[in-house]
């Protein structure tokens, strides 16, 4: 059971309508736009996982903050759907991170914040950022989800390969973040919890639960990493048969006693297995993910998709980050188009699915 964020094929079926529209010639804006922003214009992040897709891309950063809020100021809610992330970039270490998230909220828009949650604390220590963000917020359709991957300090170091105790100060924020919102229907904070070698003991994950648990957030994800972004195939392939399956098999025996029963638990917890990863199922003629999410990367450029948002993937840009409306517009039209070849320039450039364009995309082709 998936609580109704995760369900990627109805959301996009709902913002369309029907999935006739696809490939009929009209503009049609993505359900979403994922902005990347380029951290503090630095560093891309402050962390260092061990299994950042990312890790292994060009992490090219660029200055266009005030070109995409001009942008995001004229075309408003005709995107229903905004969320700061990052290919390989942390977007609270980005001085415009509150800028956009007010000026889509204004707009009508929902928002999704995805971050490693170190900098919770200091923001809402130093201006009040979480205050804030609970104040704007429209509902619970928004969403704060933090990448913790550890249930103790020592995990949290060794997996993140970090020196300084940083688990206490996101388990603070996420604290600070839980009070402040209070009993206000506002946005839904999730903790997602990638499985590794350092962090899969039943002892830490039980730890994890009853922290969630005490904390009081809203739902907590386990799923196994998925590989490097723009790795070969058949690396993938390996990874696949060597780890993923194998660590499927162990974690749901270990984990299913653990999971909730009923999408009204809270928190919800639940695990996602590697199959709605699987490489193997990406196998289709054609990509509508395009209806779904538009990206803009954070070396400043329009991207198809969040899988292919760095330098390393040029061949995916739409072109640069505008502000100009009718230049934005055919960027949309050349996103949505029925001829992109999928197999020369997504798995020939080792360009693979996230999870939400690969459920998509498998829908499509069985269709």
């Amino acid at each position: 059971m998936r609580p109704k964020g995760y369900h990627y094929l109805k959301i996009l079926k709902n913002h369309l309508g029907s999935l006739d529209k696809v490939f009929n010639g009209e503009l049609i804006y993505p359900r979403q736009m994922e902005l990347h922003l380029p951290a503090n214009h630095k560093i891309p992040c402050n962390f260092h996982c061990s299994w950042c897709q990312g890790r292994k891309l060009n992490k090219g950063l660029g200055r266009w903050e005030v070109k995409a809020l001009k942008l995001l100021a004229k075309i408003g809610h005709k995107i229903p759907y905004y969320t700061l992330g990052g290919q390989y970039t942390e977007a609270l270490l980005n001085p415009y991170s509150m800028a956009f998230l007010s000026l889509a909220t204004s707009k009508g828009a929902n928002v999704g914040i995805h971050t490693n949650g170190s900098m919770l604390k200091e923001l809402e220590d130093s201006i009040g950022w979480l205050t804030e963000y609970f104040n704007i917020s429209k509902d619970q359709n928004d969403y704060l989800s933090v990448s913790l991957d550890a249930g103790t300090t020592e995990s949290h170091k060794k997996g993140k390969n970090l020196t300084k105790d940083w688990f206490s100060e996101i388990m603070e924020g996420l604290r600070m973040a839980v009070k402040i919102r209070g009993d206000r229907k506002k946005s839904t904070i999730r903790i997602a919890y990638l499985l590794n070698e350092y962090n899969s003991s039943l002892k830490e994950i039980k730890t994890m639960i009853k922290l969630a648990k005490d904390i009081g957030v809203d739902s907590l994800r386990f799923s196994i990493p998925y590989d490097y972004y723009g790795e070969d195939f058949e690396d993938v392939k390996c990874y696949r048969n060597t780890y993923e399956t194998v660590k499927n098999k162990e974690y749901e025996e270990m984990l299913k006693p653990l999971m909730s029963k009923s999408l009204d638990e809270k928190p919800y917890i639940f695990y996602f297995p590697p199959f709605y990863q699987d490489v193997n199922e990406m196998n289709f003629k054609q990509c509508i993910y395009s209806y779904y999410q538009i990206s803009f990367g954070a070396d400043g450029y329009v991207y198809k998709c969040s899988s292919s948002a760095s330098p390393t993937f040029k061949g995916h840009r739409l072109g640069k980050i505008t502000d100009n409306v009718d230049e934005f517009n055919k960027m949309v039209i050349a996103n949505q188009n029925k001829d992109w070849d999928v197999v020369k320039n997504c798995w020939g450039k080792n360009v693979r699915c996230s999870r939400m364009g690969l459920e998509i995309n498998r829908a499509w082709r069985d269709k």
